[in-house]
């Protein structure tokens, strides 16, 4: 079956978002790799309450040791970094095969995964906000492109009623 113009233009926003979120993950994870390393200063640290540096130093720069569901240092705690290069890779290479149509549940799938992207971005503002008391403008970035995906999730879920079919 073929796509609708609609969905694929949609594909190729979330193609473009997924490159500019890999993007900005990667500068992330260039800071992570940096920001113990004397005299770094790293080009988002605009002040004292506007650094990515410090929140990337903060524990809910690894949310899974931070919880207490893996020890840090372990294979599994990773970074929000390297989490959202997977995440981001990810968002890419399934819009790339959407035109294939080899990927069954599309929609409802491409519809949680953002819910779970934009919901994480609301905690992570929590934090940000109300107990880090920072800004971090890298972070900001995440979080607009997670934005973005739930409204591209959402109108491709609503345009094909979720099963691939165009709504009458």
């Amino acid at each position: 079956m073929l796509l609708s113009a609609g969905s694929r233009r949609r594909a190729a926003k979330v193609q473009l978002l997924g490159l500019a979120g890999l993007a900005i993950s990667s500068y992330a994870f260039n800071v992570e790799m940096h920001m113990d390393e004397p005299g770094y200063e790293a080009a988002c640290d605009i002040g004292a309450s506007f650094s990515c540096t410090a929140v990337s130093k903060s524990p809910y720069a690894h949310p899974i040791s931070h919880w207490g569901l893996v020890n840090h240092g372990d294979l599994l705690d990773v970074s929000l970094a390297v989490a959202g290069m997977i995440l981001y890779g990810a968002y890419f290479a399934a819009a790339c095969l959407w035109s294939l149509n080899v990927m069954p549940f599309r929609q409802p799938l491409f519809l949680c995964v953002a819910i779970l992207g934009a919901s994480f971005s609301c905690y992570l503002l929590y934090v940000l906000k109300f107990i880090l008391r920072d800004f971090c403008i890298v972070c900001t970035g995440f979080h607009l492109v997670n934005f973005s995906m739930l409204a591209l999730a959402i109108f491709e879920f609503c345009d094909t009623n979720g099963k691939g079919k165009k709504l009458a």
